[in-house]
């Protein structure tokens, strides 16, 4: 069996990243290619705890509180006028989780080696700047929130070495492409590549990287539904094609077949277009096609014309993490992935 499953990262049936990781060791030993701490407790809301933090900020004012529940009911943070956002200000503690981690992992007997490292969840900075500050923040602000990130892959870089992946997460992208006139999505999706990969070039040489496409999961709801995979292909082979692989090695890439609540569909022809998928440097091409709602039996045809198109066995995953599912649904889309191992 040469198919593995991957955690996009939350994981809601552990409390903590020591319960995630033990059952990942104890139970999934021989079908996982990385760790994941699951990203537990405030962590299963993607960056939510970040926009909490900074709107503590004396500098930053709220124009808007949400509940994080849907796509327009989130947190709105306005910069104060005559202040700068600094890096600085940016409460970001990606490092100390992951050293926490990596601690917890020699605990546990199972030290994060190159062979079976640590997955570290990256949000994009594109993403974070957006959902936060709006369309003009986001322009704003982008560069703030890369260097934040940037010195936090640079410093667990520096403890860590070869033993953590980081994977880049970016529903802001896929969604930008796969919104656009059909015309103009090939050179949008050029243009959103070369944004995302600016993070991945200021990473130390030699850092191991992965790419999470995402299409959104707020409320178990994706942002956008594909009427074809053509838009995923397009971006991930544009990103594939600007990748810096003699600096980076991408260790996979992460494809959302499917979204939120919705099962993929088993029509053939929305894969069609994964045929001219070029996976360029990506070592693995994950799936994200598993899910709970769905038949084993067209879950394995959904998966066999993945395949089928790639020409090649995929590894396993969810449209996205399982941190808006319930601890019970995130065990369902647990065995789902497991099934679509044989």
């Amino acid at each position: 069996m040469s198919r593995r499953l991957h955690f996009v990262g939350t994981l809601p049936q552990f409390s903590t990243a020591d319960e995630a990781m033990a059952w990942q060791l104890r139970e999934l030993h021989g079908e996982i290619r990385r760790v994941t701490g699951g990203e537990t407790g405030d962590r299963l809301n993607w960056f939510v705890p970040l926009a909490k933090d900074l709107m503590r900020l004396p500098h930053i004012r709220t124009s808007r509180t949400g509940g994080w529940t849907d796509y327009d009911d989130v947190d709105r943070l306005v910069l104060k006028r005559g202040h700068t956002l600094r890096v600085a200000d940016i409460p970001l503690r990606l490092a100390d989780w992951a050293e926490d981690e990596l601690a917890s992992l020699e605990a546990l007997g199972t030290p994060a080696t190159p062979q079976l490292p640590l997955q570290i969840g990256i949000p994009g900075y594109l993403d974070i700047a957006l959902f936060l500050f709006g369309p003009v923040g986001m322009f704003r602000h982008a560069a703030t929130f890369r260097s934040a990130l940037a010195q936090q892959i640079q410093r667990i870089a520096h403890f860590a070495g070869d033993r953590v992946v980081f994977q880049i997460e970016t529903p802001a992208a896929l969604v930008a492409v796969a919104s656009a006139p059909t015309p103009v999505r090939a050179a949008l999706a050029d243009l959103m590549a070369r944004c995302v990969l600016r993070q991945v070039t200021l990473a130390p040489h030699g850092s191991r990287f992965g790419l999470h496409l995402c299409l959104g999961d707020m409320g178990h709801k994706a942002k956008i539904r594909l009427r074809t995979a053509q838009p995923v292909v397009a971006l991930a082979n544009a990103l594939t094609r600007h990748w810096p692989a003699m600096r980076h090695p991408l260790e996979y890439l992460h494809l959302p077949l499917c979204g939120g609540s919705e099962p993929p569909t088993t029509a053939a022809r929305f894969y069609t277009p994964l045929r001219r998928l070029s996976p360029g440097p990506a070592g693995t091409i994950v799936a994200g096609i598993a899910h709970e709602d769905q038949q084993p039996d067209h879950q394995r045809a959904v998966r066999d014309r993945v395949e089928e198109a790639l020409g090649r066995e995929v590894d396993i995953a969810t449209a996205c993490g399982l941190g808006r599912r319930t601890p019970v649904q995130a065990r369902r889309a647990v065995a789902s992935m497991r099934r679509l191992l044989t």
